[in-house]
């Protein structure tokens, strides 16, 4: 099995010490539970495409080249 190594705030390791505690058994168990809850229910939720895809290109900027034209995309992403 690989490992994966993390870093937990430390209330966060606190309230896994006494998970794993209370349940007897490993913290590795309890994480390995929790990863999987989580990867399997967002399996399921819808991505950001999918939510806006029907709205997707319904507005016309009226410049063909917007989106690979270096002349308009100077200064995009900086503050």
């Amino acid at each position: 099995m690989p490992t994966l190594t993390l870093k937990l705030p430390a209330d966060a390791a606190a309230r896994l010490d006494r998970m794993a505690s209370r349940r007897r058994i490993t913290k590795s168990a309890v994480m390995r539970e929790a990863l999987e809850d989580k990867l399997r229910s967002s399996a399921n939720e819808p991505s950001v495409h999918d939510l806006m895809k029907a709205s997707v290109g319904l507005i016309d900027s009226g410049v063909r080249d917007l989106g690979h034209n270096p002349r308009h995309l100077k200064g995009f992403g900086t503050r």
